[in-house]
């Protein structure tokens, strides 16, 4: 009986203990002190003051500065085709010989009617000289000596017809070789020897093949009209440099110049259209192809400028986390002018020598105290 007491005042103390230890520790009575939030690493660098380009990003297409389409100028037989399909021909290459036969021979009579009318002119030019002396010593009559005079006449405009005629057969002649009229590469040829071509359907028909200009070439792209002041103030004070970016090779930029500026703003786009000259003489940059295009319009001094990992965007806009001098962190609110490769320029919100976040921001909060490194 004695044990079953002591058993159960036993149960009854250690349940009232348990009581009393959760009541005490609810109330908050007994509690310990807090324990401080433990710090967080982050990586930190600094803002830099630095001169920092002022871009214009642009998606642009490639453009051949000259494309000629060549078409035939007389009726005729191809008889050689001397280039093949997308082929690249200098200016004066030969491309296509047509049948000239016909021609030739037309200029061989032509030219032998102009030596008659020449053998005719020189003889009557002798009998001016022989009735003119006859009519000084009066053998011969004045009007005869007139007649002859006229005939000379009729001759020398006959021989200059002859001479018009040989020169006109000449050059369409000289239509019957085709040669190429500038540098650049051809295109598909439409028409294969032995085709038949006509001079008549030059403004309707298919060229028989088209060069397309390649070395330089043209980059075309438009910008926002709010960037006009700059470009005139630019182009008023020198060249500018435009870099264009295939996006397969976004690190192989190619360096032109730009050369244009149009005279008038799309007020349907509010844009204005420029165009760039590249070299391209390793041809990387093909008709129609469309590039990533930056407009250099000078250089900004005494940017405030941090790594763009140190960007964030909130609610309130974008933000970056400063590292106070005690090792707590501020989230400050800043405004970003714009991007140059992997740093921001700061317009407001940061001043050269604070140190910023770069990386470990999810796990900080306004206040929390980091570990400091420098990147």
């Amino acid at each position: 009986m004695k044990r079953l007491l002591t058993t159960v005042l036993l149960i009854a103390l250690l349940g009232f203990g348990y009581y009393f230890r959760g009541l005490v520790f609810d109330k908050g009575t007994v509690a310990g002190p807090a324990r401080p939030p433990a710090s967080q690493p982050v990586v930190a660098d600094v803002a830099i003051e630095m001169p920092a380009p002022i871009l214009v990003t642009a998606i642009g297409s490639a453009q051949s500065i000259a494309t000629v389409m060549i078409k035939s100028r007389m009726d005729g037989q191809i008889a050689q085709v001397h280039f093949r399909e997308g082929q690249e021909v200098k200016e004066g290459d030969l491309l296509f010989t047509l049948d000239d036969r016909a021609l030739r021979a037309q200029l061989a009579q032509i030219e032998a009617a102009l030596e008659r009318d020449r053998a005719s002119l020189q003889r009557a030019k002798m009998e001016v000289t022989r009735q003119s002396g006859l009519a000084t010593r009066g053998v011969a009559s004045a009007q005869k000596f007139e007649d002859v005079e006229t005939s000379v006449a009729v001759l020398e405009a006959t021989v200059r017809a002859a001479e018009a005629a040989v020169e006109n057969t000449r050059v369409s002649l000289s239509y019957a070789t085709i040669l190429a009229p500038i540098n650049g590469r051809t295109g598909s040829v439409t028409l294969k020897k032995g085709n038949l071509v006509k001079a008549t359907e030059l403004s309707s028909s298919s060229p028989l093949v088209t060069i397309t200009q390649l070395r330089p070439i043209y980059v075309t792209f438009t910008v926002p009209e709010r960037h006009l002041a700059e470009l005139r103030a630019a182009a008023a004070e020198g060249s500018m440099h435009v870099v264009a970016t295939i996006p397969s090779q976004p690190k192989a930029p190619i360096t032109g110049a730009l050369v244009f500026i149009d005279n008038q703003v799309d007020v349907a786009t509010g844009s204005i259209t420029l165009k760039a000259e590249f070299a391209n003489e390793d041809t990387r940059l093909w008709p129609g192809q469309f590039v990533n295009v930056t407009l250099t319009l000078g250089v900004q001094a005494n940017s405030v400028v941090v790594p763009s990992a140190a960007i964030q965007i909130g609610q309130n806009g974008p933000y970056v986390f400063v590292v106070r001098p005690d090792s707590t962190v501020e989230l400050r609110l800043v405004r970003v002018d714009r991007t140059v490769n992997d740093k921001s320029v700061i317009a407001e919100g940061l001043a050269a020598g604070d140190r910023v976040v770069v990386d470990g921001q999810l796990r900080l909060g306004n206040g929390t105290r980091g570990h400091r490194s420098a990147s």
